[in-house]
């Protein structure tokens, strides 16, 4: 059903329409509190109008997902129009008015802060976190894991702290900085980082790393343990070892992905600095895989 929904509007997934349909509900919203204002409120005509708004909206969030534009823009906007809102209803002697003004702007409020400010969704983009992360998988990133994040600043904060290892981080690497990838803590500054035989040495000590089962055919399974912290990666075992020998610079950090044999990370494009990491993958909320349907069945917390 939702393939069939995605589909038919995919013709008018662009800015034109996003704007005409979002111009659409504020005139809607102008149109309900000046129609509430002079007593002009008909049941029936605005039950047909509500449903109008909702069909428009439901064309929003489609275009939104088909895009995959930042729905936190919208949120801001819309909080923004829904504050006006409930500053005009509040010059207007209507308790009707008032209420469902202020309904309208706590509640567009709360999403945006929460969307925007504590948990932002994000879709895995490659199969280099494999198998704890899959193409498709929907993550919900902890904006706040390191410190709170400074609302309009271009993710500055203030209080912050360190990614801790083990920890599954989403950054802006050094050589693509526009573009958010996702991987696994291995190591931090002053640390030396090893890599030989498909194994890690950090400071000369081996991570643990215990054969678990054959994955598809042709690669492995491994429990890695790294700070106390016990996880699966996955092994190629036709690849060669892609080896070798770094110092971690201070304040920055080694990441790897956990498909290790088919992971652009560290050890191809070197550290990644501190300010650069945006967040932390937190939990698995939806899983949607090229050509099948949405799945509830990987939702939990990622390992």
């Amino acid at each position: 059903m939702l393939n069939i929904f995605f589909d038919a509007i995919t013709p008018i997934a662009n800015i034109f329409w996003f704007l005409i349909l979002n111009t659409a509900i504020c005139l809607i919203s102008i149109h309900w509190i000046l129609a509430r204002k002079n007593s002009d409120s008909n049941p029936k005509y605005h039950r047909i109008i509500q449903t109008f708004a909702l069909l428009i909206s439901l064309l929003v969030i489609g275009i939104l997902w088909i895009k995959q534009w930042n729905i936190g823009d919208l949120l801001a906007f819309y909080s923004l129009f829904s504050g006006l809102i409930l500053l005009v209803s509040l010059q207007i002697d209507n308790e009707v008015i008032k209420k469902e003004s202020r309904g309208w702007f706590l509640s567009i409020l709360l999403v945006f802060v929460l969307r925007g400010y504590i948990y932002e969704p994000w879709q895995i983009p490659s199969s280099s976190m494999k198998p704890n992360l899959e193409v498709g998988d929907f993550v919900l990133v902890n904006r706040n894991a390191y410190g709170l994040e400074v609302p309009f600043t271009n993710r500055a904060k203030i209080f912050s702290k360190s990614p801790d290892i083990g920890d599954i981080v989403v950054f802006y690497p050094p050589h693509k900085p526009t573009t958010p990838f996702v991987k696994r803590v291995i190591a931090k500054g002053g640390d030396n980082v090893v890599y030989v035989n498909k194994k890690f040495f950090v400071n000369g000590i081996q991570l643990d790393s215990n054969y678990f089962s054959e994955d598809i055919a042709g690669s492995s399974l491994f429990f890695e343990q790294n700070n106390n912290l016990k996880y699966l990666i996955r092994q190629i075992d036709s690849r060669p070892s892609n080896n070798g020998n770094w110092i971690v610079p201070e304040g920055m950090f080694f990441v790897s992905g956990d498909n290790r044999d088919n992971s652009s990370d560290s050890r191809e494009w070197g550290f990644i600095k501190g300010e650069s990491v945006w967040g932390r993958a937190d939990y698995i909320w939806l899983s949607w895989q090229s050509g099948s349907r949405p799945t509830f069945k990987r939702v939990g917390k990622i390992e």
